[in-house]
């Protein structure tokens, strides 16, 4: 009986044992890293963007992640301070992130892309087109076109219009925005015009009525601003309230439903670059998608920001399902470099060893009284 009992338990613990082993263990999560800022100033520039980072891993991990393994987002804020964003992208590969995502603003970026390359991560999808940010380096993965690019297209279209009185505001500590002004002037020049005046704007908006005026008086027949939301919301009715016509457009660096809900009206007849297609209704696989992954994680408020930051998630998305098991920095940057012609559902990116392209897309519209967009 006892021999019975002996080989009974041996038997019963075998069984657990092998039932034990049989359980499959959770693979470890894979870890992405963002600078961003969180506090100071433009810090509403991070806002939207986020939304649409969280949308896309929202969705990718409520059915499984990439082969089993959920997608982890390490988030630093840099306070929109190139040597902290620095030294949060080595803070955050030493953590063990394969990959950084989309730092906010020009000056993060530069200093996160200096970073990257140093520490040879790859990072996709820097909020900022500036020139310092856009040009080609080794691990830098931009999925906006560049400002150049995207004043170039202002221009062009203020000519074809026939509008060649074109006059610039711009923050008067923001190196991409001052980069703004002298990319449009070039492309003015191109033309055979010159650029008929430039104001530089305080951070604090203080001098914002005498530069509108001084604008104002330079009778242009349009003024492209790179201005943040406060300042463009200073800066705008100040400079209607001159009475001048002047047609006002802004680069992307403008959060248009923002400004519309803090001057309303005076926000109207505003055109915005876009370097996203339109998020709100399109024939565009993509778009549906992000729609349904933006319901999906509780934001149902589309706008071009957040679908940025979602497009730069699924460029990075696609590119771990490339790196095979166990992602590392090398594998992710041999994964995008592989993007010869990658169709993101209507949208295509394409990177290379030697260019580093993205999506080159840019649009313009115009922003209604209530914040909404029209194309």
């Amino acid at each position: 009986m006892k021999t019975l009992f002996q080989c009974t338990l041996a038997a019963a613990l075998l069984i657990n044992i092998s039932a034990t082993s049989a359980q499959p263990t959770a693979k470890p999560p894979i870890l992405i890293g963002q600078t961003y800022v969180k506090t100071g100033p433009v810090s509403v520039l991070s806002f939207e963007p986020i939304i649409g980072i969280k949308a896309m891993l929202h969705s990718v991990n409520s059915t499984g992640g990439i082969r089993g393994q959920l997608i982890e987002l390490q988030q630093a804020d840099d306070g929109f301070d190139a040597i902290k964003a620095g030294e949060n992208v080595k803070k955050l590969m030493q953590s063990g992130a394969v990959a950084i995502l989309m730092p906010i603003g020009t000056t993060s970026a530069e200093g996160a892309i200096k970073a990257a390359n140093e520490s040879m991560i790859p990072l996709v999808g820097a909020y900022s087109g500036a020139e310092s940010v856009a040009k080609f380096s080794e691990y830098a993965f931009p999925v906006r076109i560049s400002a150049d690019q995207e004043y170039d297209r202002i221009v062009q279209h203020l000519f074809t219009i026939g509008q060649t009185r074109i006059a610039f505001a711009y923050n008067d500590d923001n190196p991409g925005a001052k980069a703004g002004m002298e990319s449009t002037k070039k492309a003015i020049e191109i033309r055979g015009q010159k650029l008929l005046g430039s104001v530089s704007v305080k951070q604090d908006g203080s001098d914002a009525t005498p530069k509108a005026q001084t604008l104002a008086a330079l009778k242009p027949s349009a003024i492209i601003m790179a201005l943040t939301n406060p300042l463009s919301a200073k800066f705008i009715p100040a400079y209607k309230a001159t009475g001048a016509e002047s047609r006002l457009y802004s680069s992307s660096f403008l959060n248009g439903r923002m400004l519309a809900q803090s001057i309303g009206k005076d926000a109207a007849g505003l055109v915005v670059s876009q370097v996203v297609p339109y998020p709100w209704a399109s024939t565009l696989p993509v778009v549906s998608e992000y729609a349904d992954a933006m319901k999906k994680a509780g934001q149902p408020d589309l706008s071009y920001a957040s679908f940025e930051g979602y497009l730069a998630t699924k460029i990075l998305v696609e590119a771990l399902k490339r790196s095979g098991d166990s992602p590392t920095p090398a594998k992710v940057k041999r994964a995008l470099e592989s993007f010869t012609e990658v169709n993101l559902g209507g949208i295509f990116v394409r990177y290379s060893t030697k260019e580093h392209a993205g999506i080159g897309y840019s649009s313009l519209s115009m922003l209604r009284e209530n914040g909404s967009f029209l194309k």
